[in-house]
């Protein structure tokens, strides 16, 4: 493993698992008027970061941000990785990473909405059109994590949707200093 980026450390974290093995069986939740989801092909790092930490900024995603360049380009670009991105009025208001390199599996490795987007009625919408899309081809369990550090209702929100808790971990994961402290001055 790489050094961590100064600014940067390690800390125990809960990490819950879900899955759901089997096709949603409800009708397909209606998109929002003015909204539309597009395939992001080949996104620039650049751009990809943006809107990597657009989205996780506030619950502390780091996993992107501190990979080089050409590790990170290599993962986005993958023919096994699938982009997509949700714009309401033309603005991006969320993005969602699709990993399809184990057959038969596809991992939600990255889902969510830009912070002035959530509690617009799209989370819904736009978390059921990716698990459906996750089910296309020849998939047979979808699965995706979350953690203590996630927005406090996503553990909740993902169970609604049909996935199930497969297992629960605490587990070592690198945080911005800066993120760190805010979790600690909220739990004192």
């Amino acid at each position: 493993m790489n050094p961590l980026p100064s600014g940067y450390r390690l800390i125990p974290v809960k990490t819950t698992y879900l899955d759901m093995k089997s096709k949603p069986s409800t009708e397909p939740i209606a998109m929002p008027e003015g909204c539309e989801v597009e395939r992001w092909e080949k996104p620039e790092v650049k751009e990809y970061k943006k809107i990597f930490s657009a989205v996780g900024g506030e619950w502390g995603w780091s996993g992107r941000l501190i990979l080089r360049e050409k590790k990170l380009q290599k993962i986005i670009w993958a023919k096994t990785t699938e982009n997509y991105r949700l714009r309401s009025s033309e603005q991006v208001a969320g993005f969602a990473e699709l990993d399809r390199s184990v057959p038969g599996q596809v991992e939600i490795v990255y889902f969510g909405l830009i912070p002035a987007f959530i509690g617009c009625g799209l989370g819904r919408f736009f978390l059921d059109w990716t698990m459906r899309k996750a089910w296309e081809g020849d998939a047979r369990r979808v699965w995706l994590h979350t953690c203590q550090f996630d927005h406090p209702g996503a553990l909740a929100v993902y169970r609604k949707a049909g996935f199930g808790v497969v297992d629960e971990k605490i587990e070592t994961h690198p945080y911005s200093e800066e993120f760190i402290r805010k979790v600690d001055a909220v739990d004192n």
